[in-house]
């Protein structure tokens, strides 16, 4: 059940959130208050209720004086290109974990990025605790070990190259290239049976990223990660808690950065197709 609930009090009968409503499943007759008419075509994106001028739409049992106005402390586009350009790939951390709820708060937040249709089913999954990390990274060398001995590799396979030289470097000088000695990992995995399985767990651990990098905290895209536990062991991804039946995006590493950057890069000149007639 939507429960969509209209305050009376409230409505001025505007008809925005009918108008914004992407299923167009709102409707209204004249003199009357908004109302759904085919629940089924709900997306429960809640642009009704965020749209609302008044706080007046209620769905989903959500009570609109619980969000957050939008007038407030909305970034600035220069703050926000700070930010965009001036996030680093983090490969040196602190030992020290971040406190759960730093991780709770990241990931509470960043699951509000966008998803196709809507389907809001990116699963999370991190470790909270360095000990944690440090048994899957043990785990992962002493597997990879027995993988680079006993299988026959194709020694054109590019992450075979990248592993080989990762598995050398911890042997050989204790230095671990895979997980860059960070205290948290981060899986983002979604249901196969969505439309945008793939895409919607990127888009999330974008968003996860740029809030991380806000709140001082290191991240690192971790694709030699995602090699170990979607391709090489998927066991330790079953370990871990990541359903069976899901696609797994991407995977990262974070932490409390052990350095500061102090100024952006300078990138060459941005690569543009801009199309001004069709």
């Amino acid at each position: 059940m939507l429960n969509f609930k209209v305050n009376e009090e409230r409505c001025i009968r505007c008809g925005k959130c009918i108008t914004d409503c992407p299923p167009m499943c709102i409707s209204m007759q004249e003199g009357d208050f908004p109302v759904i008419q085919d629940e089924n075509r709900c997306l429960r994106c809640q642009h009704c209720l965020a749209v609302c001028p008044t706080g007046a739409i209620s769905i989903l049992d959500l009570d609109p004086d619980n969000s957050i106005e939008l007038k407030y402390e909305l970034p600035t586009a220069h703050s926000m290109e700070t930010l965009i350009k001036g996030r680093r790939s983090v490969r040196k951390y602190k030992k020290k974990a971040l406190e759960t709820k730093t991780i709770t708060k990241l990931l509470e937040t960043a699951w509000h990025a966008p998803t196709g249709t809507n389907a809001q089913a990116v699963l999370f999954t991190a470790t909270t605790t360095a000990e944690a990390t440090e048994e899957l990274r043990k785990e992962i060398y002493s597997k990879l070990g027995k993988l680079l001995t006993d299988s026959d590799f194709d020694e054109n396979d590019m992450r075979f190259k990248y592993l080989q030289m990762a598995y050398g470097a911890y042997t050989n000088h204790d230095v671990d290239v895979i997980l860059r000695g960070a205290p948290h990992i981060l899986i983002a995995s979604a249901p196969k049976t969505i439309p945008l399985p793939k895409e919607d767990c990127i888009i999330a651990l974008t968003t996860f990223d740029l809030l991380a990098q806000s709140m001082g905290v290191g991240t690192l895209w971790d694709g030699m990660l995602k090699w170990c536990v979607d391709d090489f062991f998927p066991e330790l991804a079953h370990k871990l808690g990541v359903p069976e039946d899901h696609e797994i995006g991407y995977s990262m590493v974070f932490g409390h950065p052990s350095i500061q950057y102090r100024r952006t890069v300078q990138r060459a000149a941005t690569e543009m197709n801009l199309v001004n007639r069709f």
